[in-house]
């Protein structure tokens, strides 16, 4: 029973204010926010009263009260403003973060792109294929860290120095020559090697380019595929099959025979007319 007629009694000082007697708007409440927060306080305990007693129009009355709202506002409208300063706060904290961030980014980049040019293939590879061959982190946006910046200059530079290198290796070593390095380099250092990788790749657009220009050129074609086909019959005619098998495998025989299926021609048993 006391704490009803407390409560009462705060009702009937609120129904005062109501009334006019205490009157504030939102431009005082934001500039007394002690009496902001009593304010709320008397409101809800208004409210809690309005509805333990099922008195609806009160609690009408109470939820369209000027007073309790502008108390209410202004509150919330404070808090509003200091969650926007931390905001902002952060968010110049994070750019001044990512400036120095760039700076020594784009530092990091220049000198290691200033490296890998001066590099030849091998120490080329070397300093950037464990970090960087499988490295995308530029591809999804730069996290501006140093392994970014090494790694966005040797993947700018891979192309071209995997190109040079390849350039380099035709120019000692072509056919079945290429071949026989590849197997030596793969085998000595191993397959997974960037020097067995790049023989690998060189073979293969070797025996590429070899079956291109075979197939736009007929005539060349067929002196070449007659070349085998002759010899092939020459070594399994004396029963050579072992040297007849490894023309047939050869570079030269193997490219002409892949050239001449293109003209319906397979295999060296008969040769091309």
């Amino acid at each position: 029973m006391k704490l009803k007629a407390m409560l009462f009694g705060l009702s009937i000082l609120i129904g005062s204010a109501n009334a006019g007697l205490f009157d504030h708007d939102k431009a005082y409440y934001a500039s007394h926010l002690d009496d902001a927060d009593e304010k709320i306080k008397d409101c809800k305990k208004a409210m809690a009263i309005a509805r333990i007693d099922k008195d609806k129009e009160k609690v009408m009355e109470l939820m369209k009260d000027e007073e309790c709202k502008a108390a209410f506002n202004a509150v919330k409208d404070h808090k509003r403003q200091i969650w926007e300063e931390k905001r902002k706060a952060r968010e110049k904290k994070r750019a001044e973060e990512t400036a120095k961030k760039k700076v020594l980014y784009e530092a990091e980049y220049k000198k290691q792109l200033d490296i890998f040019k001066e590099a030849d293939y091998d120490k080329f590879m070397s300093l950037g294929k464990q970090d960087c061959e499988y490295y995308y982190g530029s591809s999804f946006g730069s996290n501006l860290s140093l392994k970014d910046a090494k790694c966005k200059a040797w993947k700018e530079l891979q192309k071209e120095k995997v190109a040079r290198a390849m350039d380099k290796l035709f120019s000692l070593h072509q056919g079945d020559e290429l071949i026989a390095y590849r197997k030596e380099v793969c085998k000595k250092e191993g397959y997974q090697s960037a020097s067995c990788k790049l023989a690998t790749e060189a073979t293969a657009k070797d025996e590429r380019e070899s079956i291109q220009k075979l197939s736009a050129d007929k005539e060349t074609l067929k002196r070449v595929f007659n070349e085998c086909s002759n010899r092939v019959k020459e070594f399994r005619k004396k029963m050579k099959w072992t040297e007849a098998n490894t023309l047939t495998s050869s570079f030269k025989c193997r490219t002409a025979m892949a050239a001449a299926r293109k003209f319906g021609i397979f295999g060296l048993s008969q040769p091309m007319k």
